[in-house]
């Protein structure tokens, strides 16, 4: 007999497609998300009280390059430990000074309270990172921050002039999926 209630994986037969088709980062404080069942997607997100536009409580759209995001996880244990890492890299395209400004700014967010992560994949669904507020309770501490980016000028005319910004985040479970649609995180925005 297993001490816990385990469940067969099962899914529906069908096409897997791979990679993101969106990207939105947010600050954890300002947003909860709300969850039927400890184990069930989140169905909703909304402003928490207290939270208005003037401090800056919305989900931010990343522009990256055409099919240049993907998000990358690793599960690893030790003794009864586990922990899951996340990454999520972006390339955005154009080495310049607004560049400059948004890497200071992830920087800062990343030092202070940690960055959320919204990500839609080409198959449609959406998962949440570095969630703070689940069911107006905070939960246990899940920080997203950028650290591993690079960029360059790229050698010759047709090489990238870009930047890569990663952001990583270690957790004690896989990121939980989001049953809402885009359009009510592009709400927030």
């Amino acid at each position: 007999m297993i001490c816990v209630t385990i469940s067969g994986y099962n899914r529906a037969c069908g096409g897997v497609t791979g990679g993101l088709s969106d990207v939105a980062i947010f600050d954890p404080s300002d947003f909860n998300f709300t969850q039927t069942t400890p184990t069930s997607p989140y169905s909703a997100v909304a402003l928490r009280a207290g939270a208005t536009a003037e401090d800056g409580a919305k989900f931010y759209g990343v522009k990256f390059e055409y099919k240049e995001a993907e998000w990358t996880w690793k599960q690893s244990k030790n003794g009864c430990a586990v922990k899951y890492e996340h990454e999520f890299k972006t390339r955005l395209p154009e080495n310049s000074n607004t560049l400059t400004n948004y890497q200071q700014a992830l920087d800062s967010a990343s030092c202070c309270c940690g960055l959320g992560v919204a990500i839609r994949l080409n198959s449609g669904k959406i998962f949440i990172a570095g969630e703070k507020y689940v069911n107006a309770a905070s939960i246990p501490l899940f920080m997203v921050e950028q650290n591993g980016s690079d960029g360059g000028s790229g050698k010759v005319f047709d090489d990238s002039n870009a930047g890569n910004i990663v952001l990583k985040g270690d957790y004690s479970r896989n990121l939980r999926e989001y049953s809402g649609t885009w359009a009510s995180i592009e709400a927030l925005m």
